[in-house]
């Protein structure tokens, strides 16, 4: 038997032995369960597509006579997935983040010649390039993400993985393992704007959904990394389960992108999955967590459409400055359309502080100023209005839309009130 065989079999069975002697014989903390999984999450995904990448680019590539479709051997990947996965996160338990990274990739620069000198891989001369990519794109977020949950931090950087997750599954995975299991080479065609701009308004419920979930729940849509309060203004007034929504949707323009009508059965996939399995699952914690809040939410908001004006949406309240043009003519136009739970006032009945611009102040007493502000406000006018909020608060059209107020230069007339410059809100 080959040397590259023996040693490939050993690793295989010292991985097994470890996961053995880790998760069924010690019996770990669900917290350290869940670290571990986001871990492997980030890594298996990450892994087989740049590592995809980096034999393509010739980078690198196995000796295996019968690679799988990754460009990699099963096993090498689930024994690369266990050391970069598992093993970091569960006995370094988030320490040491910096010290790990240069340790892992100094044993790369070791070992990876090894490799190929017993036969299980050839490089080329760009390796160490690939293999430091490998180390700051799947190893290091992995471990920071497993770190942020384990120390319950960095909320925000936890649900922008779960995002990203979610992206490389529905728009790369998914494809690439549905187009080259029918036997047709799989390839990303040419940017097309026009279906760009359908997937992003099929997807900006979804992502809005996720930044409310973040900022007012206090949590992420996994159900392990829950929300600590009960989200139902945004998105959520409109429809309960708009993340299922535009993730169901999405696979009809996924279809025309990569010209397979196989990708159109994801439809039915998710929407199996969402009825039989996730909705009860879901729907039965949140029964436990809010109780009659939520048994109230559930019956007045839609579940698979969006209503036409917000349901059970918590009441908000916009302030306006007084004797200043601008903010009346606004004032005027919120108070000629029929809203739902929103409150217009002036600066007077304003308590906080001396009020400088426009201030959308939520039902948990979050203060939103400026672009901000008009976006939450929208939200309690109809669906077409609330859209529109959505984009104007999606973060990097917000930047580019302050940025553009701020460099109007309001100060110069007595109509400053509304957009002065930026707030950190």
């Amino acid at each position: 038997m080959a040397l590259s065989v023996i040693i490939r079999h050993s690793l295989l069975g010292l991985c097994f032995l470890v996961l053995i002697a880790l998760f069924i014989i010690k019996t770990p903390k669900a917290k350290d369960n869940w670290a571990v999984f986001y871990a492997l999450l980030w890594t298996t995904f990450s892994l087989a597509i740049l590592n995809y990448i980096a034999v393509e680019n010739k980078l690198w590539y196995f000796t295996d006579t019968n690679p799988l479709i990754i460009n990699m051997p099963l096993d090498l990947f689930f024994i690369w997935i266990v050391f970069w996965g598992v093993l970091p996160i569960y006995f370094f338990k988030g320490k040491y983040t910096f010290l790990l990274a240069l340790l892992i990739f100094w044993l790369d620069l070791l070992l990876m010649p090894e490799l190929e000198k017993i036969g299980i891989l050839k490089l080329s001369k760009y390796w160490i390039i690939g293999d430091l990519v490998l180390v700051l794109l799947v190893w290091l977020p992995s471990y920071l993400w497993a770190k942020f949950y384990y120390n319950n931090t960095h909320l925000k950087y936890r649900s922008f993985f779960q995002v990203i997750i979610m992206t490389l599954l529905i728009f790369i995975v998914i494809p690439f393992v549905a187009i080259t299991y029918t036997n047709i080479s799989f390839h990303l065609k040419p940017f097309n704007p026009y279906l760009f701009q359908i997937i992003f308004i099929i997807a900006l419920p979804a992502l809005t959904a996720v930044m409310d979930l973040t900022y007012k729940g206090k949590g992420t849509p996994f159900p392990f990394d829950k929300t600590s309060r009960l989200v139902k203004h945004g998105v959520y007034a409109y429809c309960k389960n708009p993340i299922q929504w535009s993730f169901t949707l999405l696979f009809i323009p996924l279809s025309i992108y990569y010209e397979s009508y196989l990708m159109l059965s994801g439809i039915i996939i998710s929407i199996a999955y969402s009825i039989g399995i996730s909705n009860p699952q879901e729907y039965n914690d949140m029964n436990v967590r809010f109780g009659m809040e939520w048994i109230n939410y559930k019956k007045t908001v839609p579940s698979w459409r969006f209503s036409w004006t917000p349901k059970a949406m918590p009441k908000g309240t916009i302030y306006f400055r007084k004797h200043c043009n601008q903010c009346e003519q606004i004032k005027s136009w919120f108070s000629n359309k029929t809203t739902q739970q929103l409150y217009i006032k002036f600066s007077s009945e304003y308590n906080n502080s001396t009020l400088l611009q426009v201030t959308y102040v939520d039902y948990l007493g979050i203060e939103y100023k400026s672009i901000k502000a008009i976006a939450h406000a929208l939200e309690h006018i109809n669906l077409m209005y609330a859209s529109l909020g959505w984009f104007m608060r999606f973060p990097l059209i917000n930047h580019i839309l302050q940025y553009i107020i701020d460099s109007m230069d309001f100060e110069k007339s007595n109509d400053n009130c509304i957009f002065e410059k930026r707030n950190k809100n």
